[in-house]
């Protein structure tokens, strides 16, 4: 009797857990689908590291996605004709970069 309770038990907790994964999954995929309406709305990865590229004529070493208060933006690290090592942060809704 008790090892039908738990084969019972086991099973109603498989079918939670299966559906917590399937939701979390889920949350995923709506945040990436927002950023990447957001994407075309305003300019690509591509385009803010070309942005970069000509206000510091340095070499691009490393990009990141993030998103910041709810908008998309990119952080763009860039090592200077000097040597130096700096971060711009690129609004990916209007182009501008900080």
């Amino acid at each position: 009797m008790f090892s039908d309770l738990r084969c019972r038990m086991s099973a109603a907790t498989l079918a939670g857990l299966r559906l917590a994964i399937l939701l979390a999954f889920c949350s995923c995929a709506t945040v990436s689908l927002a950023q990447e309406s957001q994407v075309r709305e305003g300019i690509s990865e591509d385009a803010a590291v070309a942005r970069v590229r000509e206000r510091t004529d340095g070499k691009v070493v490393r990009v990141d996605r993030k998103t910041d208060g709810g908008s998309l933006v990119y952080h763009i690290r860039v090592l200077s004709p000097d040597g130096r090592l700096r971060e711009y942060v690129v609004d990916a809704a209007t182009g501008s970069i900080h």
